[in-house]
């Protein structure tokens, strides 16, 4: 019988994780929305900021300091992919976009593999608080609970920025009919760079929630693992995107919960079933593509345009 205090500490961590897969997929989502593009390379952008941030601190700034100016950086690795390469082929089919796409992750992952010296494990300073919070009998990690909040009210922050602020109206005009937009008088490509900006902006956030916190007080460790186009998160991120259909920000944000704690509380099931946790994910993204959940969340323009 299972108790209630791994019970409790599963969960915690399972929204932790969600909350990590959720920014990934709300920038995911907004980049794909925007301009069309599925970004392959999303974590590898991220990555980059984390590099700036292992640098930063390595030259003797505060963790504090070092971590608003990653995200800059990150957010301008984004823009800088858009400008050079995406921009440029738009309009071309999504296989090769697609195509294109991994190739820049590639490009990046290889980039800070380089800054980081090729090494197997780097580490990385916290900027969390990094004690236990007691909960009752049970000992949960601050950095969770803070990583799950800070996920909860960026996100909140931003639907709401992208509901009622110009920029957001000229980013969903962008999404739902770039042509037209075009002739109101919005520039594409500015907003299109926007777009890319918040997008890598978000999954620079959501690694540097998590990274620089994976070993609790001792801070966190980059392995070779994560060090990778891919990384070990993007694949549920994605996922996590699929359950708005990559067009809906709010159903994204569920999503990435949904997957995190789907993910997280496989380890309490009984063998053989606790040893499918890794597959979890690739299950659920082929249920959703069956499914075909866009059909439910975008307009038949939004569908047009994304075509």
């Amino acid at each position: 019988m299972i108790t209630a205090a791994p019970v409790m500490e599963v969960t915690v961590f399972g929204l932790s994780s969600g909350a990590v897969f959720a920014l990934l997929a709300l920038g995911l989502v907004l980049i794909y929305r925007t301009t069309g593009v599925m970004n392959f390379a999303h974590w590898a952008i991220g990555l980059i900021a984390v590099v700036a941030y292992v640098m930063l601190t390595g030259l003797g700034a505060p963790a504090e300091v070092a971590m608003p100016l990653a995200l800059a950086f990150g957010a301008g690795s984004g823009v800088l992919a858009y400008r050079l390469v995406f921009r440029k082929v738009s309009g071309a089919r999504q296989i090769i976009v697609i195509l294109i796409s991994i190739g820049v992750a590639q490009l990046y992952a290889s980039l800070a593999q380089f800054a980081l010296g090729f090494e197997q494990f780097t580490r990385l300073e916290p900027w969390l608080p990094t004690g236990d919070m007691q909960v009752g009998t049970v000992a949960i990690r601050a950095s969770e609970i803070i990583t799950a909040a800070v996920a909860i009210g960026v996100a909140f922050v931003f639907l709401v920025w992208f509901r009622v602020s110009r920029a957001g109206r000229a980013l969903r005009a962008v999404a739902q009919n770039r042509e037209a937009a075009m002739l109101a008088g919005i520039d594409d490509v500015r907003y299109s760079s926007l777009a890319w900006g918040i997008g890598s902006a978000l999954a620079a956030l959501a690694l540097l929630l998590v990274l620089p916190h994976s070993g609790g007080e001792q801070g966190g460790l980059i392995t070779t693992f994560d060090v990778t186009p891919f990384g070990t998160l993007l694949i549920p991120a994605f996922g996590a995107a699929l359950v708005g259909g990559l067009v809906h920000l709010p159903m994204a944000m569920v999503g990435g919960f949904v997957f995190g704690l789907a993910r997280e509380l496989m380890i309490l099931a009984p063998k053989p079933w606790s040893d499918l946790r890794s597959s979890v994910a690739a299950i659920l993204i082929v249920v959703l593509l069956l499914i075909r959940t866009e059909r439910f969340f975008a307009s038949r323009q939004e569908l047009e345009a994304l075509e």
